[in-house]
């Protein structure tokens, strides 16, 4: 069995369950996840920076520095063939990592790492987002491979020069067997479930309901989530007056997600471009959704469209187009047998296409690849 090093400069962080899940599928390769940061203990072996770092010095020098000797456990008692890096600015790091063990390593590109100008992520201020801008152009040389998480992600790619022969488009799977259909609850609810940030197109979904609430008096919309808009967005409920109708739970762990998944009668995500450019790959919570069988209202953004059948499997809309919104939610709130239809087809595709005991069999075969 071979072993592959999971990079991530901070692990783990509920809105990348993801990345657990994938790993934890792994079946010829043996995960070592490599952190600047742990949060919690992770069912993983690990070596991070954090786990013996007085005042956090060793994880701020890795930061402004990317020197691989901060890692001595890594090179003293690991035997690591290959290095898999989530996000662009992981990336970075990750190079120098697999420099200093002379193995290769490839990265995924999720989004924003790829979408946002580099002008944006400049004006962001984060030293990690100017290592990923100094060293882009270093990384395309030297990265082994580049995983695209849609089409469309990997279109950004190109756009931006990175080496064609050298992108492959590898959707990350759901588990099948854990998202699957439930009892409806006995409450009628929307749910929506996203980080509080312009690309989430929250307040688009807000104004939507608004105009479906007055007609579907005994449904609720239930949003999970939080983030820097969190004031602006509660704000926004209580002026369309809709304080009572739309319960915002914060951040909540996968297991509860799935259960508000199983009961909710669609799900709804009003995803769009941000100011900065900043997009979605491909937000894994609607295949989660269509894998429990609910109809899912979204829009034709960035790599949706490869998810989302539209009229089939659930209804897209241009984005920030609230009326086009509330009209297909109508439709679906209308007509509950439609809605039981289009989340049997969604689940049909998601098992076809986006299982997760098949894409980490593909997953393994691009390490097989690189390492071979």
């Amino acid at each position: 069995m071979r072993n592959i090093g999971i990079y991530r400069r901070v692990f783990p962080l509920k809105s990348e369950a993801f990345i657990k899940e994938q790993t934890q599928n792994l079946s010829r390769y043996q995960p070592t996840f490599i952190a600047n940061t742990l949060l919690t203990e992770i069912p993983f072996h690990n070596i991070a920076l954090s786990q013996s770092d007085f005042l956090g010095f060793k994880q701020n020098l890795f930061l402004l520095t990317r020197s691989p000797h901060l890692f001595k456990k890594l090179f003293n008692s690991e035997v690591i063939d290959l290095i898999h890096a989530h996000f662009g600015p992981d990336g970075v790091y990750a190079m120098a990592l697999a420099e200093k063990l002379k193995i290769p390593f490839l990265v995924t590109f999720h989004g924003y790492d790829i979408t946002i100008s580099r002008k944006a992520l400049w004006r962001k201020g984060k030293f990690l987002y100017y290592q990923l801008i100094f060293h882009e152009e270093e990384l395309k040389r030297k990265a082994a491979a580049f995983i695209a998480v849609s089409q469309f992600i990997q279109d950004k790619l190109l756009e931006k020069k990175y080496p064609e022969e050298k992108i492959i488009q590898h959707y990350i799977g759901v588990d099948t067997t854990k998202f699957s259909p439930g009892k409806k609850a006995a409450e009628r609810y929307i749910l929506c479930v996203g980080r509080h940030t312009h690309k989430k197109g929250i307040d688009t979904l807000l104004r939507a309901f608004a105009q479906v609430a007055r007609k579907h008096s005994d449904v609720n919309l239930i949003q999970v989530g939080t983030g820097a808009l969190t004031e602006e967005l509660h704000a926004l409920a209580k002026a369309l007056g809709l304080e009572q109708r739309i319960r915002f739970l914060g951040a909540q762990t996968h297991e509860k997600v799935l259960n508000l998944m199983r009961g909710a009668e669609i799900f709804a995500l009003a995803s769009q471009t941000a100011p900065n450019g900043d997009c979605e790959g491909l937000p894994i919570v609607l295949n989660e959704a269509s894998a429990c069988g609910i109809p899912v209202v979204s829009t034709k953004h960035s790599g949706i469209p490869e998810a989302i059948i539209d009229g089939e499997t659930g209804f897209l809309v241009s984005e920030r187009d609230y009326m086009a919104l509330a009209d297909k939610l109508d439709i679906i709130l209308s007509n509950p047998d439609l809605g039981t239809k289009m989340g049997r087809q969604g689940r049909k595709l998601v098992c076809e296409k986006f299982d997760l005991h098949k894409q980490t069999l593909k997953l393994e075969a691009i390490y097989d690849s690189l390492v071979a």
